[in-house]
């Protein structure tokens, strides 16, 4: 187990797209972790990295999303702001527990995460995860292909 993890920050490279998510892989003390983000709330374009941290939520309470899909629909700039997200236990996985986002599943910021042990300050039922996006990363998520800016004029020869 990682023995602080409210200190512990896990960089997630990008790994996989879907239809509606896109997919991020990291290994923690040999255990795999991938944490799926629905597309209305990545920014764009897309970082291919991302940081985590994660600890143990202990007040109850429905802990709503930041952000909804209509937030972001009206101003996409929100898409860059980090995700804070409550999740709770699911299933034991072995090496990792499967937890699921409090709330209404349409609204939920990240997919249902298997979070490796040495991550969960010992099983907690509960648990916080803020995603802090690497902008610096932008435009580099494997597969993508770029929106096309060739020939089009630039706003400073328009």
């Amino acid at each position: 187990m990682i023995r602080n993890p409210l200190l512990e920050m896990s960089r997630m490279e990008a790994a996989k797209e879907t239809d509606n998510k896109l997919r991020w892989d990291a290994e923690v003390e040999g255990v795999s972790f991938s944490l799926y983000i629905p597309k209305w709330r990545i920014p764009d374009p897309w970082p291919s990295r991302i940081w985590v941290d994660i600890f143990p939520r202990r007040a109850a309470g429905d802990d709503l999303p930041n952000l909804t899909r209509a937030d972001t629909e009206r101003d996409s700039t929100l898409r860059h702001e980090p995700i804070i997200a409550t999740v709770e236990y699911f299933k034991d996985h072995g090496n990792a527990i499967r937890y699921q986002s409090t709330g209404d599943p349409k609204a939920w910021e990240i997919g249902e995460p298997y979070i490796p042990l040495a991550l969960t300050g010992g099983g907690s039922r509960r648990l916080r995860l803020i995603v802090l996006w690497d902008l610096a990363s932008r435009g580099m998520f494997p597969n993508r292909v770029e929106p096309a800016t060739r020939g089009v004029p630039s706003d400073r020869t328009r």
